[in-house]
């Protein structure tokens, strides 16, 4: 079944050459012939067998010889290994996809389709204060009427993030926080309080004010959007063009951030957190649980679902 092997093989690489292609077509015509339990009449299969080990016997005539006698066996058992190397990459994918690890719903080891490399060798998760060293958080943050939320006030379980709209990790974790919020619905709340570690990031504060002007004016999680994906940027100039880019009345929205209207929200928001001991971006509270750091689903499904199981 080499057919079959040069059929994936030359089928990939005549994507990117179409002289590859007559190569597929011929692989492809092979391996139907040998599903429909005929010979391949094109001599592909012999053609490919004699390439192969003609290549060895030039440098190891044993070795040549006998992989040439036993080429069909071996041929079966590389075929095999590819269709179960096929069956694992797939039932991967299914569990990055489902569970947001590829070893499935109840491990957080190393999966290589995440970028950013969650498990095993993964060092650093979050964007910390200067001089602040991991510590212990001893409280929880309290919801206002006025903090930004999505969900249900009577849902379950409650995700309250300290984050920062200028730190790369904080922005790493609005995919995997927007996954949970999916898989759960209704029985997840998220509310989200401003930590600018503006020390770090100098921009970090102004985002923060910016995002409360856009919420004045009913479109705060738009603009959420609009901030971390368009991370870094953020002068008054920038900040005011993503409001025009929603929708919002500019005017008042320069006004809302030249005044710094809600400085005193952001600061009081950081404050809260710092007194706890909150030393970087993003810190987790599930349920009064804290998650410090940029975790995989995988991570906030073992919280949440055991607190869902506590009723």
């Amino acid at each position: 079944m080499i057919c079959l092997i040069a059929l994936v093989v030359f089928g990939i690489l005549g994507i990117f050459s179409a002289k590859y292609r007559t190569i597929a077509k011929e692989a492809f015509d092979c391996v139907f012939h040998r599903l429909t339990l005929r010979k391949c009449t094109t001599g592909f299969d012999k053609r490919l067998k004699s390439q192969i080990t003609g290549k060895i016997m030039r440098k190891h005539p044993k070795l040549g010889g006998a992989i040439y006698k036993h080429f069909e066996a071996i041929s079966w058992v590389f075929t095999i290994a590819m269709i179960v190397s096929l069956a694992y990459s797939a039932l991967s994918v299914y569990n990055f996809v489902a569970f947001g690890n590829c070893n499935g719903p109840d491990s957080s080891a190393f999966c290589v389709f995440d970028p950013f490399v969650h498990g095993a060798g993964q060092n650093q998760t979050q964007c910390t204060l200067d001089g602040q060293q991991p510590g212990v958080v001893t409280g929880i943050l309290n919801i206002g009427p006025d903090d930004p939320s999505i969900g249900p006030a009577n849902a379950k379980v409650t995700i309250v993030e300290a984050g920062c709209f200028a730190c790369p990790y904080t922005k790493q974790a609005v995919p995997t926080v927007k996954q949970v919020l999916a898989y759960y619905g209704d029985k997840v709340r998220f509310v989200y309080k401003d930590f600018p570690i503006s020390s770090a990031h100098p921009g970090a504060q102004i985002a923060s004010e910016a995002s409360y002007c856009a919420k004045e004016q009913g479109k705060y999680w738009e603009y959420f959007d609009v901030l971390f994906a368009n991370q870094g940027q953020t002068g008054n100039d920038d900040l005011t063009g993503f409001a025009g880019t929603l929708g919002l009345n500019t005017s008042q929205f320069s006004q809302c951030l030249d005044s710094h209207k809600y400085k005193a929200t952001v600061d009081a928001n950081f404050a809260e957190a710092y007194k706890i001991g909150v030393y970087g971006t993003p810190t987790f509270f599930i349920n009064g649980q804290v998650l410090v750091g940029s975790k995989t689903f995988n991570e906030f499904r073992q919280i949440i679902d055991a607190e869902l199981a506590k009723g």
